[in-house]
């Protein structure tokens, strides 16, 4: 399941559990605590990982130079169905099991807030 958010990837794990299934392969976004839990309990397989702090960053750098009339600063193009159009492309990460701590060292998350309750088993 390829779900838009780690909220609509909890609703999958929910049921999955309801009705005594096993987990099944399953990503979502955002990479909220939730979702951290659920891949760390090996109920979601990924979140993707999109650092906001970095797009917001990026959107008020982008801001500044059209208000001062300024060519923006791009990294990249998109296309938008007609012709490709400049972008500021900030790459996202595949959060799982493997890498799941990168959120706590980034500053993203709290340990605190993933490891704690029925999952703190699961945070070596």
């Amino acid at each position: 399941v390829a779900a838009a958010n780690d909220g609509l990837a909890n609703a999958v794990v929910v049921q999955l559990k309801a009705h005594k299934l096993k987990p099944i392969p399953l990503s979502g976004q955002d990479a909220t605590p939730q979702g951290v839990q659920n891949i760390i309990s090996g109920w979601q397989t990924m979140t993707v990982y999109k650092d906001v702090r970095l797009e917001a960053k990026a959107a008020a750098k982008a801001a500044i130079q059209l208000v001062k009339g300024q060519k923006l600063t791009t990294t990249g193009t998109v296309p938008n169905g007609k012709k490709k159009m400049p972008a500021v492309l900030i790459k996202p990460v595949s959060i799982t099991k493997s890498n799941y701590k990168l959120l706590f060292t980034s500053g993203f998350l709290k340990k605190s807030d993933v490891c704690n309750g029925a999952y703190a088993k699961y945070c070596k």
